[in-house]
């Protein structure tokens, strides 16, 4: 069975963007998360008689920039989202005189 495994040095991505990064790739092979001496470590099964992309490596490290960078907006836009959530909430209220 054909594998490959990428250390990811957890001061540069953090656990929640590592997995999901990895877990972009779980349609088309098996993933297996490790910790080794302080790094998380990715390895990639190829399914029974398949072979893994032949880009895997490129499109992890995009994955990781993506969800990286997806990560920072939720972190910078939790505020809005939280008053949007607040105002909608507001605005579904019961109108008075229906059960």
């Amino acid at each position: 069975m054909e594998s490959s495994e990428f250390v990811i040095d957890r001061s540069l991505y953090s656990d929640e963007v590592v997995t999901r990064a990895a877990h972009r790739h779980s349609g088309e092979c098996s993933i297996e998360l490790l910790l080794r001496e302080g790094n998380l470590v990715v390895v990639f099964r190829a399914a029974h008689g398949k072979d893994l992309p032949f880009d895997l490596r490129a499109r992890l490290f995009n994955n990781l920039l993506d969800e990286k960078l997806r990560a920072l907006v939720r972190a910078e836009t939790q505020g809005i989202q939280q008053e949007l959530v607040q105002a909608a909430l507001a605005q579904a209220r019961p109108l008075d005189g229906l059960p």
